[in-house]
Formats: C-alpha cells, sequence, structure tokens
C-alpha cells in the first residue's frame, strides 16, 4: 500500500508535471534554432517578445503523458492526463499500468489531492506544495509555466523585475539573467513545529538565486532555466524540446528537470501526446464519501 511519503511522492511528480510541462499531439516537430547572427536587444524588449509569443489557451487537454521518475534510491515511470480550464483550474490524473492512482486539483486558491490506493485525500492552500520548494508558489505562478512564459521567482513587483533583469547573447539565444531573493516561503501551521524548525535549520532564508533563461531568437520560446542557490547548494535545471505547432502556435513536446541538493536529487523526464484544445464537457472532481482527509 501506499504510505505518506509515497503520496509526497505523486504530489511533487504531478506537480512537477503541471508546472513544467503542457505539449501537443504527435505531430511534425519544429525546429527552433538558427544560425542566423543573433542582434543584441534589450531586457525589455525581449521580455515583451516572450510574452506576445507565450502559449494561450482557453481549455487544454493533454489525454497521454509518460514520465520517468529517478531520485537517485527510485525509479519508477507513470502515465498521468491534464485538464486545464485556464485561470480557472487543472485537474491531473495519475495512473500506473492503467489503475488510476491520484487526481490532483489546482485552483487559484486550494489545492486538493486524492489516493484511490489508501482511500484518502487532502485539502490545503498552497503552503504544503511551497514547503516541498521551500519557495512560495502560487496558481499565477503554475500558469505562468504553463504558458512558457516568464515566471517571477522574487517579491518585487513585475516592473522593478523587468530592470533588474540583464539581457545577452550566448550559445546562439538570447539570455535573461537576474540574481534575487526567492519569494518568502509562507510558515505552514499544519507542519509540526519539530518538522518546521529541521526545514528552517536546513534553509539559509533570503539567499539570493541566480535565475538564467535562454530563449530562441527566432520563436522567443524559453528553451532552458538555470536556478543557483549556492548559499543552500542547490541547482535547478530545465530544458525545452522537441516543439510542436498546437493550433497555429508552439509548445514544447518533451521536458527534462535535474535538481540536486545536500538532501535530494532528482531526475524528471516527460513526454506528452493526444492533445485537445475543445472544452471537455462534464469536468467533475468529486471525493467518494467514506474517503479520509488526512494532513500533509
Amino acid at each position: 500500500m501506499v504510505r505518506i511519503n509515497t503520496i509526497r511522492l505523486s504530489v511533487f511528480g504531478l506537480l512537477s508535471v503541471v508546472l513544467l510541462g503542457f505539449s501537443s499531439c504527435k505531430t511534425t516537430r519544429v525546429a527552433t534554432t538558427s544560425t542566423e547572427v543573433v542582434k543584441p536587444m534589450s531586457a525589455n524588449k525581449l521580455i515583451r517578445n516572450i510574452e506576445n509569443n507565450a502559449f494561450d489557451y482557453k481549455h487544454l487537454s493533454i489525454k497521454r503523458i509518460t514520465c520517468q521518475f529517478d531520485n537517485g534510491k527510485t525509479k519508477t515511470s507513470f502515465k498521468a492526463s491534464i485538464l486545464a480550464e485556464k485561470d480557472k483550474q487543472i485537474i491531473v490524473m495519475l495512473s500506473k499500468l492503467n489503475i488510476p492512482v491520484g487526481r490532483l486539483w489546482l485552483t487559484p486558491d486550494s489545492v486538493k489531492f486524492i489516493n484511490y490506493l489508501e482511500n484518502n485525500y487532502f485539502l490545503d492552500d498552497y503552503s504544503y506544495l511551497s514547503s516541498m520548494l521551500d519557495m512560495d508558489i502560487d496558481f499565477e505562478t503554475i500558469h505562468a509555466i504553463v504558458s512558457n512564459n516568464v515566471f517571477s521567482l522574487g517579491d518585487e513587483k513585475k516592473d522593478k523585475e523587468i530592470r533588474d533583469y540583464e539581457a545577452k547573447i550566448d550559445s546562439g539565444m538570447y539570455v535573461l539573467e537576474s540574481v534575487k531573493k526567492l519569494k518568502p516561503r509562507k510558515d505552514n501551521q499544519k507542519m509540526s513545529e519539530r518538522r518546521q524548525a529541521r526545514k528552517t535549520a536546513k534553509i539559509i532564508p533570503d539567499s539570493p538565486v541566480r535565475q538564467t533563461i535562454y530563449i530562441d531568437p527566432v520563436t522567443y520560446k524559453l528553451r532552458k532555466i538555470k536556478m543557483v542557490d549556492a548559499a543552500n547548494s542547490r541547482n535547478l535545471n530545465i530544458d525545452f524540446s522537441d516543439f510542436v505547432p498546437v493550433e497555429k502556435q508552439l509548445y514544447p513536446g518533451e521536458m527534462s528537470l535535474n535538481f540536486d541538493s545536500p538532501e535530494s536529487i532528482m531526475q524528471l523526464h516527460i513526454k506528452f501526446a493526444g492533445f485537445s484544445t475543445e472544452e471537455e464537457k462534464g469536468i467533475r472532481f468529486k471525493v467518494p464519501e467514506k474517503y479520509t482527509r488526512i494532513n500533509p
């Protein structure tokens, strides 16, 4: 049977799917690299071009998602599907060997997860997920990443963030780079005092994080994101590849994530297929009556 730590792993994997990968059905892959000389561009103009080319949708469904997960101790694979309604909800269904394992429901103000193997569920705001990542996560941040758009890591207002970015050229791509403090993570009152103290002792608060974003010079799509938290020895690398046409737009068909810290490592590779931008009828998220609510 799946225990609490497995629930935690499932939620993190599901969140990674939601945060770091929307794609398209099987279509011809689109090359997004260029041999043309890349001309210098200001950070303001570059960010405007990224936002103007961000993936836009009202309804989106991904019926076939395959994921390979490795944390150095456990290797596993699972399948998922996603139903999303812009700015309102994202529903993720997780299965293993064609058996439903769990379901995740994200809305602007809540996170709900159902564990079908243990007949339980939890309902929370974003504090639990934020505590796992040691930064403040909200629905707006998730939507930005889903749209393959620049998202906010810092606690500053957007205009100030733009001024903080430096634009340059590296390896034939545009690069946006900044150093800023992470959004402060709100204390999770549901977390035990002992666990809260243990996590606080491990993480140096207000540490600067260097964020480097690589942008394709032709499509202005994000190709790579690097985050380096030197004070806490944490590194995150995300690569987007195999861009495909989706309703006259482009979106990465594959993504790879690598995270390492003194406490853990994680590798996640995701492929997507079976996309539709048609509205799905009868989307429901209901907890069975006999299921027990648990605290994260």
